[in-house]
């Protein structure tokens, strides 16, 4: 992705109404096969507006007292890793 690429789509999400949502890392949606070798700068791909469900301190997924998920809507930074594992047969 260029700066120019990047801009444009920081600019159309802020028209949207998104200027103070905070941004992420998809961290498993990054990687490279030569990773090993030393590859460690990765293309940004993609980005979009997600919702992401809020872990508590045991790391399992937080929830109110109304028993809704606690989350919040945020920018996320994605790679073009395929981070599903292979299905198994």
């Amino acid at each position: 992705m260029t700066i120019r690429k990047l801009h444009q789509i920081l600019g159309d999400l802020i028209d949207q109404g998104h200027a103070r949502k905070p941004v992420r890392v998809d961290k498993r949606s990054f990687g490279h096969p030569l990773e090993i070798d030393g590859c460690s700068i990765l293309d940004v791909e993609e980005i979009e507006v997600d919702w992401i469900q809020n872990l508590d301190g045991d790391g399992a997924m937080d929830f109110r007292e109304d028993g809704s998920e606690a989350g919040q809507w945020t920018c996320v930074l994605k790679g073009d890793w395929d981070a599903t594992p292979p299905q198994q047969h």
